[in-house]
This record gives C-alpha cells, structure tokens and sequence, in this order.
C-alpha cells in the first residue's frame, strides 16, 4: 500500500510518468514544460521499466528545478510510477501524463476542467481521457470498452478516423487505457500491480470513478498524439488477476457512445470467447445504425497526398479537401479526411460508402467495397491507364487531359475545375496588415526561380514574394517571409494591386488551373499567370495570361482597368460559379447515380 494524497489546495498537480530509455534521453522534459506553462502547482517525474529484471541497475532518477522525481529509483510497472508519486500530491486534482502522449497547448486544462466539480449533478465527471491518435491521425484510443468481464478492455474507435472521434465530447466510457487522464485526487486509486500497462489503466482509471460514485468521460482535445507505436501487450498472472474483478461486470459504455456517431458495435466481434486473458486484442468493430436510404447520406473517405499532422498543414492538397469537406457535410454528408499514412484503415473502413482520391503525388490503393472516385487535380503525368481503370468514377480538373486519355483509354474522364470557397475569398476592403502592396506572389520553391518570379524581377516590377526556400534567390527586400497562415491569403490577395501566379509544365500544358488562381479572383483581385488554355476566359477578365517577362511587365504595368464596383462583382460571380459546393454537388450527383447503376 502506498501513501495516499493530502489534499489542501485547488489547482492541479501533474504527474508526468516516463519509460527508462525515455528519462535518460531527456524525452520527459516536454511534458514538463507543458506543464508548467499550463500552471500545475506540482510537477512529479515517475520513471519505470516494465522490461527491468532482477539485476537491471540504473543511474538514480534526479529532481529538476522544474519538477520533484516520485523516487530515486525506477520503477518496475507502470503502476508503481504513479503509486510511487501518490504521496506527494496535494491539489483537488491531478493530471497523469506518460511522456509518450504529447498533448497540445490547452488540453491540460481542458482535461482539469472537466473533472472539477461543479455540483448539482446526479454523477460527474471523476475521470477525464483525451482520445489519443497514433502519428497516422487515426485514432488509437477514445477510452476503453469491457467486451468481457475477465479479457482485456478493447480501444474504443481504434484504428477509426480522428473526425469520428469529435462527436464523442463528455461521452461515458468504462475507463480509459492509454497512460494519459485527469482525476479528482480524492478518489485516485492505488494502481494495480501488471506489467502490462494498458491493464493498469484501465483499473486505475475505473477504480478511480468508482471511488467518488462518477463516470470516465472521454474529450476530444485535438491532436494529442502517442510518439510511439502501442507495444504489444504483456500479459501476466498479475494482469488476470486485475481482469477478474470486473468478472460479472456489464458494460453499455460503447453502444452509447457509438450511438453518438450513428454507429454501434457489430455482434461478435469483440468478445473473445471468454478467456481469462485474450490471445490477441480485442476489437470492437462499429457497424452503421439503420437509419434509412443511406443513399442520401453516405460517408465519404476524401484520400490526400499530404502527410498527417503538423508536416501536412500547409499542403495545399490539406486546404483543399477540408474545403470540400465541409460543403459535402453542408449537403447532409458524412465526411472524414484521410491522409498518406491512412488511405488503408482496416479497422473502419468499412464503414466508408465513398472513397474519393484527390490525386496528387500518390497512387492511391482503391477500397474494396466502397464506391471509387478519382479526381486528378496535380501531377498528371503520374497517372496511368491501369490506375485509372481501377476507379468507378474519374474526373479532372485539367480538361484537355481528360479529354486526351478518355481517347486513349475508352475510360470517361469528365472535367471538374479546382475550386475556391467563397465565405473566405470574396472581394472586400485591401488590409492594413499589406500597406501599399503592388505584386506579390504566395509560394514555395525548391531553390530555383520559379518562372513567373523569375520572369517579374527581370521585368523589374515591384515585387513582394512570401514562401519557403527564396532565401538568397531575391533581390534585397523581395522576400516578406515563409508562410502565410490561409487564413490571410484572402486579406493579402484584396491587398494586392496584382497578384502573380505560375503552373508546372505539364499542368499548365493539360489545362489543370492552379486553386491560387480560383482563391485569388474570387477574392477581387488582379493576376497575370502563365498560360493555360481557356483561363482568359474562364475568369471573365480577372486573369491575364503572360508570354515573357517584356508583357508581364506591360501587364503589370497597366493594371486593372475595371472599376471598384465591377472588380467585386466579378469576384462575387467567379466565387459563385467555382464554389466548392458546386464541385460537391456534381461529385454527389454522379456517386448516386453510379450506386443506383449497380
């Protein structure tokens, strides 16, 4: 038995939990800031070793300026790391976190909130669990379902998209399984003695709720990511033994909660025969609730090129399918996105009615059983017969190309334009953020001049460019920085008195007109681009094609001629006819139909 907590203040203690190899790397010392910075009255550091044996021998765990160490020693389980930290806390409630799971600004005190007691309600809130994603973005846990009261708990919604998790905010779950909650103080259990972590969770978490007579809830805090793959679980008698409390225990958590998202669990699949420990882990697969002509709602997976998490976010290919994401959810859609490292989810995709490729870099495996659809917005080149035979639907948004390989391949290819959303670039008011911005151009390069930029600073035109890897490539004072939040672009492109753009060779030869151009003309303003067959006239005026840097500069030069009145109106109407809700309609429209066909 360990000591138990002295509670005499408010606030919150934070017990950062780290493996050996972890502490000795240093890999604990962002959780502590984190914590820090969050406010924690007390930062514990608990190291642990579920591999340590009888003769394992370690350096001894020392305090920091920043935090107390729990013990001079490490460790055996889990467990003992928390138990080993109970003792010194001293605030109503305490955030348990593995240096494993990475939590982003806010989350800790989203987690404390949720567990503080408010009064007035029948049961609270004892428990909080953030749903842990794994680096893919899918997720790894949304808290713990007991499938059978002596196997191990199953991870609700694991291997599920992250958007599937959003709809679960202070949903009831049985307890939690990944080393990462809060908890009122008062009522923290002691944990249970297993080397498999997982286990040790799942009791203490559970004993914990129990303690106060309330419930573990479950909290969507965005991405909260586990740095490292989920071992495979190490069962003992120890773990059995901590199992077989819950013998004649039911658990109604994940109807409820898969309720939430119009699922619920599919029968047999998760219960493992009864054994006292599971050979392998168990699973709770989600089947869809009847509710319907699933024909008007279907769940469409949207596939992209770029990578999941924070490398991904200024993919254009990212912008673009949250953009069309939420215009398919406007017309009643279920929608999730996923990344490179998730186009194949074997554990829910399933559920997807739609797999839609925006093809950009990657070539794509097709679901088995969804309806395919391939819309081919980059990288042409890269697209091959084989691979466009493999979908159901094709479309591109470079016209002349479709119209070239339906030739060649029998296949149709119908055209669907990029697309730009409206509620954001629309003509308005230039910024003060952008004073007195003549020509500018929005994008990266890979330290080479890219044409239309190389083509402006011959043609000496007042330039201003903003994108990675320009450094040393400009005249002085050329460069405003490396990134523009999207969020901006429209203020910059209202800003601007032209706004210049370029295409790679084989879009612009196959007629693939750059999003830019669509963001930037709805938003009101001016651009000169390479040429691209029909672009003059698709943009009623907006864009003006260029041959060398001698017309560039005689472009620019001459500038728009439309008035205030004229230049907003026509932004308004190439907003209205390239909406993302016109694209989705189309694509929604051809999906029905090719699902009535079969």
């Amino acid at each position: 038995m360990t000591d138990a907590p002295v509670v005499d203040r408010d606030g919150f203690d934070v017990v950062v939990t780290v493996r050996q190899a972890v502490h000795r790397d240093g890999g604990h010392l962002a959780a502590v800031q984190g914590a820090r910075a969050a406010g924690a009255a007390t930062v514990v550091v608990s190291v642990y070793d579920v591999h340590a044996g009888p003769t394992s021998t370690y350096p001894p765990v020392l305090a920091g300026d920043d935090h107390l160490v729990a013990r001079p020693t490490v460790a055996a389980t889990w467990g003992g790391a928390v138990a080993a930290a109970r003792a010194v806390l001293r605030s109503a409630v305490v955030v348990v976190q593995d240096a494993d799971v990475a939590l982003p600004a806010g989350a800790l005190e989203r987690l404390v909130a949720a567990v503080t007691p408010v009064g007035g309600a029948d049961r609270e809130a004892v428990v909080a669990l953030p749903v842990v994603r794994s680096g893919a973005d899918v997720v790894t846990s949304a808290g713990a379902v007991l499938v059978h009261g002596t196997a191990p708990v199953a991870s609700l919604l694991r291997g599920h998209p992250a958007e599937d998790a959003d709809a679960l905010k202070g949903a009831r779950v049985f307890a939690g399984d990944e080393p990462c909650f809060a908890a009122r103080t008062t009522a923290l259990a002691v944990p249970v003695r297993t080397v498999d972590t997982r286990t040790a969770v799942a009791r203490l978490t559970r004993d914990t709720a129990d303690a106060a007579d309330g419930d573990c809830v479950v909290l969507p805090l965005g991405r909260v990511y586990r740095t490292e793959p989920l071992r495979e679980r190490r069962y003992d008698g120890d773990a059995a033994d901590a199992l077989a409390t819950w013998r004649d225990r039911a658990d109604d958590s994940a109807v409820d909660a898969l309720a939430r998202l119009g699922f619920r669990p599919a029968a047999g699949t998760a219960d493992p025969a009864g054994a006292p420990v599971a050979l392998r882990e168990p699973v709770v697969r989600a089947e869809r609730l009847a509710t319907g002509d699933r024909g008007e709602r279907l769940r469409w997976s949207i596939r992209i090129a770029a990578h999941p998490g924070p490398r991904g976010d200024d993919w254009g290919d990212t912008f673009f399918a949250h953009d069309l994401a939420a215009a398919l959810r406007a017309l009643g859609q279920d929608v999730v996105v996923d990344h490179r490292e998730s186009h194949v989810r074997p554990f829910s995709e399933h559920l997807d009615d739609v797999a839609l490729t925006l093809r950009g870099l990657d070539d794509t495996p097709v679901h088995p059983t969804a309806t395919n659809v391939l819309w081919v917005i980059s990288h042409p080149d890269l697209v091959t017969p084989a691979e466009l035979a493999r979908y159901d639907l094709r479309f591109a948004a470079g016209p002349v190309w479709g119209a070239r390989v339906a030739r060649e391949t029998g296949l149709p290819v119908a055209p669907l334009l990029q697309a730009t959303d409206p509620a954001r670039f629309h003509p308005g008011p230039a910024d003060p953020a952008f004073p007195d911005l003549d020509t500018a151009f929005v994008g990266k390069t890979r330290r080479v001049f890219r044409p239309v930029v190389r083509d402006a600073v011959t043609a000496g035109v007042d330039l201003a460019v903003w994108g990675e890897g320009w450094e040393g490539l400009l005249p002085d004072g050329v460069h405003r920085g490396v990134f523009v939040p999207n969020d901006r672009l429209p203020a910059l492109y209202r800003s601007a008195r032209v706004v210049l753009n370029d295409h790679w060779d084989d879009m612009a030869r196959d007629g693939f007109v750059s999003n830019r151009l669509f963001d930037a003309a709805a938003s009101g303003a001016l651009v000169v681009t390479d040429p691209v067959p029909g672009v003059a006239e698709l943009f009623h005026g907006a864009v003006r094609p260029y041959a060398d840097a001698a017309e560039l500069r005689a472009l620019v030069a001459l500038g728009e001629s439309a008035s205030a009145e004229d230049r907003a109106a026509r932004g308004a109407r190439i907003g209205a006819e390239h909406s993302f809700t016109r694209r989705a309609e189309t694509l929604l429209d051809a999906v029905r139909r090719e699902r009535a066909r079969r």
